[in-house]
């Protein structure tokens, strides 16, 4: 009987079952009136993930992430989660901490590994490791009136357009008599210089550079001032803009919502406004990737944003970093977010309006989610719309570029954007030394002094 009991007791202890659990630290929103059904959500999940994931407890930590305070003060003190959700544009940073670890041979053995399009993870890929998953994510696109192209036989984009195209639209398409411009640019607040980076990143330049943890401007380069020259004359030139120019993210949406112009970027919510305040049939809108700026380094980008699941390097031990990878993995692409999929088109039915949301996915076209979730969409015509077909979805992943990895929204909001102004309003604006002047006055005042504070 002793033996029996000791045999069992070492059965038991290989299978885990007096072994302590795995404490995994997961992340749900702040603590905020306006993140209850966020955190409320996210508690249902971690219930669920402990049922199907028995020796594995999960401690919840009130956590947004940001690259500067709360998440700094909880790194250093080991008390940040496991898991957690970066930007799209802090891979080299958390890399060179040693603050993340490689994903490689997890994804290599994972189930939906091949659903992936390979160029999704380019954000999180340093010296050819993958180390992060992609989330929530967006890629910058055009959004074109259908109908006012047709009416002026005005060809419509093509998976290859270039500037040279975009601008002959832009001109046809105007019609100052009707107060309708080709295309309509954000002009004030910090989404216009947000918008205006498509641009140079497009003509094959960069807001940023970064040199062994520091922080460059780089907009003064003959890339970027061809992309302000573009805007000056769209402007002056072509007068293919709003009169009205100084319009902000919402605002352009209403003017294409409207039919006052023919071209406007999106990312995802964009055409909700068009679609639900304006009434605008979904059949009447194209969608394209950016234009191929000019010269041996032009091409096709629009900014990406968003964020990306990783696994924090300094969680302890090869039991926890497996069970973050559980994590991470738990739920994505099965009926769960199908589910999620079918009850906000429910809520659009209810009120009357559209699903109509642009959703970056990182899948292939073909994937069994991506399918399933499609023909979702297209079985509810009245409520839902399905965007872009295989050829758009398999090449928008190719045109992100991530936002500038430092001071990005200073450089949107404090720099870029009096840049798109001046561009707009002084017709003798000379737009290289303009951008130099701009760039010289970021560096000093925004990058030099967070520089001094690298090691």
């Amino acid at each position: 009987m002793k033996r029996i009991l000791l045999v069992l007791l070492a059965a038991f202890l290989a299978a885990g079952v007096f072994a302590d659990p795995v404490i995994l630290k997961v992340p749900v929103p702040r603590d905020t009136p306006e993140n209850k059904s966020r955190i409320q959500a996210e508690m249902a999940k971690i219930t669920r993930f402990q049922a199907a994931n028995p020796g594995i407890v999960c401690q919840a930590i009130n956590f947004d992430y940001d690259n500067t305070g709360d998440f700094l003060v909880k790194q250093a003190a080991q008390q940040a989660p496991d898991v957690f959700q970066p930007w799209a544009t802090e891979a080299q940073m958390l890399v060179s901490k040693r603050w993340i670890i490689p994903l490689d041979g997890y994804i290599s053995t994972w189930d939906k590994k091949d659903w992936y399009n390979k160029d999704a993870y380019l954000p999180f890929v340093v010296g050819g490791t993958r180390y992060g998953v992609p989330d929530q994510n967006y890629i910058k696109h055009v959004l074109y009136n259908k109908e006012m192209f047709a009416a002026k036989g005005v060809p419509v984009p093509s998976a290859d357009w270039t500037w040279e195209d975009f601008v002959k639209a832009a001109v046809k398409l105007m019609d100052k008599a009707s107060g309708v411009a080709g295309f309509a640019p954000m002009g004030k607040g910090a989404e216009s210089g947000w918008g205006f980076t498509d641009f140079i990143y497009q003509a094959g330049g960069e807001v940023e550079r970064m040199e062994n943890g520091r922080a460059f401007a780089a907009f003064d380069s003959e890339e970027a001032i061809s992309a302000a020259k573009l805007f000056k004359d769209l402007k002056w030139k072509y007068d293919a803009i709003p009169a009205n120019w100084a319009n902000g993210w919402g605002d352009v949406f209403n003017i294409f919502g409207s039919k006052q112009a023919a071209m406007v970027l999106d990312a995802d919510w964009g055409r909700n406004i068009i679609i639900n305040n304006f009434k605008m049939d979904p059949k009447n809108i194209g969608i394209a990737i950016m234009p191929k700026g000019p010269g041996s380094k032009g091409r096709h980008a629009g900014v990406l944003g968003g964020t990306f699941l990783v696994i924090n390097g300094l969680a302890k031990g090869k039991a926890v970093q497996d069970a973050a990878w559980k994590y991470i993995t738990f739920e994505r692409w099965d009926d769960a977010n199908l589910a999620l999929v079918q009850s906000q088109i429910a809520d659009s039915r209810s009120n009357h309006q559209f699903r109509a949301q642009f959703q970056y996915s990182p899948l292939l076209p073909g994937s069994p989610y991506v399918v399933k979730e499609r023909k979702l969409l297209e079985a509810n015509p009245d409520a839902a719309v399905a965007w872009g077909d295989a050829a758009f979805l398999a090449a928008l992943p190719r045109t992100a570029h991530t936002e500038p990895p430092v001071a990005a929204q200073d450089a949107y909001g404090k720099y870029l954007a009096n840049v798109v102004q001046a561009l707009f309003t002084d017709q003798n604006v000379d737009p290289a030394a303009l951008m130099k002047d701009t760039a010289r006055k970021f560096q000093a005042e925004v990058l030099d002094p967070l520089n001094a504070k690298v090691k």
